[in-house]
């Protein structure tokens, strides 16, 4: 199936349909997650961006396979009002981690690691909904449209500001 062009004057060449996209150089994995319903939102919280991000940080194999960016998205039943209170469909998580490796091999190895399996898992029951909502997952490429890249990464700028 071929896509039909529209006729679009492209006031940035660089996304025009004769470029190429500008994938970053890394596989990044998403992962979306509540909160377990009998902890508190700020203990939910507290837990994941101390605890948990140690022993995620502590592991072993995250600096074997040199992980390459490891970020949390806290949601706030504030921010969740907010958005609601635009009329926007919201989605329903907690919250949302990042993690960016070089290849797939990277993450398989740090996500079949021993480590993992005894101690990051585990502490998922401490704070997570894990059995009830479950961890939902995205897993793809950036494709950087504006901004600069992360450069010891090897990416390549999106569009900047001029």
């Amino acid at each position: 199936m071929t896509h039909k062009k529209i006729d679009h004057q492209f006031s940035n060449p660089q996304l025009s349909y004769d470029a190429k996209p500008n994938y970053q150089p890394y596989v990044k994995l998403t992962f979306f997650f509540k909160k377990l319903p009998n902890v508190s939102y700020e203990q939910f919280h507290r837990h994941w961006e101390t605890v948990h991000a140690d022993l995620t940080l502590a592991s072993k194999e995250f600096n074997v396979v040199k992980i390459q960016r490891y970020t949390q998205f806290h949601q706030t039943p504030e921010a969740k009002e907010k958005v609601k209170a635009l009329g926007m469909d919201l989605l329903d998580f907690d919250g949302c981690s990042e993690i960016w490796v070089k290849s797939w091999d990277d993450w398989e190895r740090f996500f079949k690691s021993p480590e993992y399996a005894a101690a990051l898992a585990p502490d998922c029951d401490h704070f997570m909904d894990v059995a009830g909502a479950g961890i939902k997952c995205m897993a793809g490429y950036d494709n950087l449209i504006f901004g600069p890249a992360v450069h010891d990464q090897g990416g390549k700028d999106g569009v900047l500001r001029q």
